[in-house]
């Protein structure tokens, strides 16, 4: 029996998980509800039904899960909902745009730890940073003492609405460090574990007619293990890439996006070893990712990142914008 799947939100993301699931299988009976008649056509077209109703209005023991892609500062509440009424539950990331809410939305999942309930940090789906997660905990590495990853985009030439839309506004999750930021932090924590303590700067330098952090550098240190690491990400570069790299004394292995190429240098060799992988991009990781959903919703394994992983990345981001924010008024 197919899946039944509520996509709220049929913004560009909702559109591109549209289409993930039903290349994950093509079965599923997909359905999308939206306040914009405009975006609903572009579901349409994208072959979803549609429902001219609100989320308030809608009766989600019609579906087998939902995939929340509204903007952030709304996700707890939708997160709440499904977790009260039992409904698995995919939300795009990050958890929140605040720390309002998620106290209360950390209750209510301990309340009910069978739950299927995961949010979209993507990465973790992808064929190259499986392949580094493996070989990290394998112990093919040795212990991880050195974490780099450096990323940036021209966010303006991909999103060139991005003054008028959420990204402007910090109160709704906009500015690099939640939008951009936390996609690189979760995936640090899922192949280091959480990070204990993080320090930097995240300012805005050079995207027009916005004030949001369009800049982050931080360091930070883990929990469970000795290891340092850095990131540093912009939102202006000219250059679409982001590079990581996890070392450890047998070896190092670094992912280059796009691309996702994998390579690794082991102790003793005098080059890097690639990685063959197939070709897998960013849509890949999004079927990959509708996915698990779904095993997860038929009696899988459960989403890689859940509510409580969110949410320390989450906290990691604020404390980081609001001492920001102290700097900042000094």
């Amino acid at each position: 029996m197919s899946a039944r799947i509520l996509v709220v939100g049929a913004g560009s993301i909702g559109l591109k998980q549209v289409r993930a699931f039903s290349t994950a299988d093509p079965s599923t009976s997909i359905t999308v509800i939206d306040a914009d008649e405009r975006r609903l056509a572009l579901a349409r077209e994208h072959g979803a039904q549609t429902l001219e109703t609100s989320w308030e209005n809608t009766d989600l023991s019609q579906f087998d899960g939902v995939v929340i892609c509204v903007p952030s500062h709304l996700h707890v509440p939708f997160l709440m909902r499904c977790l009260q009424e039992g409904v698995p539950v995919l939300c795009e990331k990050p958890l929140a745009a605040s720390w309002d809410g998620v106290p209360e939305l950390l209750a209510e999942a301990e309340k009910h730890p069978g739950a299927i309930a995961g949010i979209a940090y993507v990465r973790r789906y992808h064929p190259a940073h499986e392949y580094a997660h493996e070989l990290v905990h394998s112990g093919q590495i040795g212990p991880v003492l050195s974490v780099r990853v450096c990323a940036g985009q021209p966010f303006a030439a991909y999103r060139p609405d991005y003054r008028d839309i959420y990204y402007a506004s910090r109160e709704k999750g906009g500015g690099c460090t939640l939008d951009f930021a936390s996609h690189f932090l979760d995936l640090i924590q899922w192949h280091g574990g959480p990070i204990r303590s993080m320090q930097g700067f995240a300012r805005h330098l050079a995207l027009a007619g916005v004030d949001v952090d369009d800049t982050v550098a931080v360091c930070f240190d883990f929990q469970d293990s000795p290891a340092i690491g850095v990131l540093h990400v912009n939102q202006y570069q000219p250059v679409n890439e982001n590079v990581y790299d996890f070392s450890g004394p047998e070896a190092s292995v670094r992912i280059r996006e796009p691309g996702f190429e994998c390579e690794v240098w082991r102790k003793g060799a005098s080059s890097w070893e690639h990685v063959h992988l197939y070709g897998a991009d960013y849509a890949e990781a999004l079927r990959r990712q509708a996915a698990a959903f779904l095993a997860a919703i038929g009696g899988g394994p459960p989403m890689r990142t859940g509510i409580a992983d969110a949410a320390h990345t989450l906290r990691l981001c604020l404390d980081l914008l609001e001492a920001q924010e102290e700097t900042n008024r000094a």
